[in-house]
This record gives structure tokens, C-alpha cells and sequence, in this order.
């Protein structure tokens, strides 16, 4: 079987830089960074396709640096993430958006950027703006939306694009509660569809419910990858040495 997601030897180092550095420099010597931070530190996993994999850890610990490797937000220091399907990352849902461009009209725009044809992205469409249930703001410029509106756009264009490959982090829901409700049974539906599904969550309760394995991560590196009800009991065992 091929594997829908491959992540081989991923490192993340983000950098702290003075206020008077200069690029090429830096590049050259070195100069200028004051400290830096390895996010993610020799990563290697596998998922198959329709599999659901929790990510666990503490804040810090690196799950959304690796969740966004993966959708494509962010590039490695080093190392390699092939991904085989389209991604719809439930991350950053307003990025990419053009602020003076329709919702309309970004859902074409941000939609070829992922990949879709303009007939994928005709035969979507009404389902997104029924979905969003922006009224006339639908055809009005982004710049004119609510940080919760241009989320909700981002979030329907994610889920309606049919991706193989579902990432979801934290949060299940954006919007008021009638959309909560409604974007969360939407997800619930697509971890039910066969989807291959990462999925960051501090709720022992919805990791148990719908996820086949966990990573947990510490301190930027998996430190177990396999059955949930063990990946957890690890995970809350070492919180509680941590409150000792």
C-alpha cells in the first residue's frame, strides 16, 4: 500500500535575529542571530490512507510546526515530507486570501493556487456560499470581512475541495454556534469518509473517539508513535510528573 503521507528525517530550526541584521550576511557568516530554536528534531513517520493519527503533546511541543510542514505553510530546515493527495488544511484558514478580491472570486483564486480546475472549482462553488452563509457579502472584497467571516470561507473552500488528506489543528470550528455545529459535523462526516486525517487536539475524549494511532511529540520529537490508549496514558503520565 502506498503511503499517503512520508516524512523522513524532518528538522525545524527557526532563527531569533538582532534588529540590525542583514540577510546575506547571516547567510554568508553567520552574523546577526542572536539564538535559535529547534522546533522539530529528526522526524520520520508514515500514514496510510484513511488512517486518522492524533498529535499530542504539550504547547511547544511541535505539533503545529509539523502539521503546517506538512500542508505546505512552512518548508524544513532539513529532511523531506512527501505528501501523495490534495491537502485541506483547516490552519491559518484566511491565508492566501487577496483582500480586494471577492469572496467569490478568492475561492477561484486560492482554489487554483491548491491545485482545482475552474470546473472543479464551478462544481463547488454553491455549495460554498450556501455553506458560509455570507449573503451579499459573498460577492463583496474580503477587506470588508470579520477575521470570523474570512475564516469561514477558508474553511469551506478546505472541506468542499475533497481532499485526500484532511489536517486539522486544534480547533473543530470557527463562527458563531450555529456554524460551529455545522463546520463540526462536517468534519466529523470526512473523518467518517475515509479520509486520511492529522488531527492536533487537547481533548483526550475526541483523540480516543476518532483516531486509529497517536504521535505524541515532547520537546520538538516523537516519542511515541502507535496505540491511542497508551500514546495517552504516556502523554498524561508525564504531565502529572510535570505539576509534581
Amino acid at each position: 500500500m502506498e503511503k499517503i503521507i512520508e516524512v523522513k528525517d524532518l528538522n525545524k530550526t527557526y532563527y531569533l535575529f538582532d534588529k540590525e541584521y542583514k540577510v546575506i550576511p547571516w547567510l554568508l557568516t553567520g552574523k546577526g542571530c542572536k539564538s535559535q530554536k529547534e522546533a522539530l528534531k529528526n522526524i520520520s513517520f508514515q500514514v496510510n490512507p484513511g488512517e486518522i493519527v492524533g498529535i499530542i503533546g504539550v504547547n511547544g511541543a511541535g505539533k503545529s510546526t509539523l502539521m503546517k510542514l506538512i500542508a505546505g505553510i512552512t518548508y524544513p530546515t532539513s529532511g523531506e515530507v512527501n505528501v501523495h493527495g490534495r491537502i485541506g488544511s483547516l490552519i491559518n484558514l484566511s491565508a492566501g486570501f487577496h483582500p480586494d478580491y471577492s469572496g467569490r472570486k478568492n475561492i477561484y483564486y486560492k482554489g487554483t493556487m491548491m491545485g482545482l480546475s475552474q470546473d472543479q472549482i464551478d462544481s463547488i462553488i454553491e455549495d460554498v456560499e450556501a455553506f458560509v452563509e455570507l449573503g451579499e457579502y459573498f460577492d463583496r472584497p474580503i477587506r470588508m470581512y470579520s477575521a470570523g467571516m474570512a475564516a469561514r470561507l477558508g474553511f469551506a473552500l478546505a472541506v468542499f475541495m475533497e481532499p485526500e488528506i484532511l489536517i486539522v489543528d486544534e480547533v473543530l470550528a470557527v463562527g458563531d454556534k450555529k456554524f460551529q455545529q455545522k463546520s463540526r459535523e462536517k468534519i466529523l462526516e470526512m473523518f467518517q469518509n475515509g479520509k486520511a486525517v492529522l488531527f492536533s487536539s487537547h481533548s483526550d475524549q475526541l483523540i480516543e473517539e476518532f483516531c486509529s494511532r497517536v504521535l505524541y511529540l515532547k520537546d520538538g520529537q516523537i516519542v511515541f508513535d502507535g496505540e491511542v490508549k497508551e500514546g495517552l496514558r504516556r502523554y498524561n503520565e508525564d504531565l502529572r510528573l510535570q505539576k509534581k
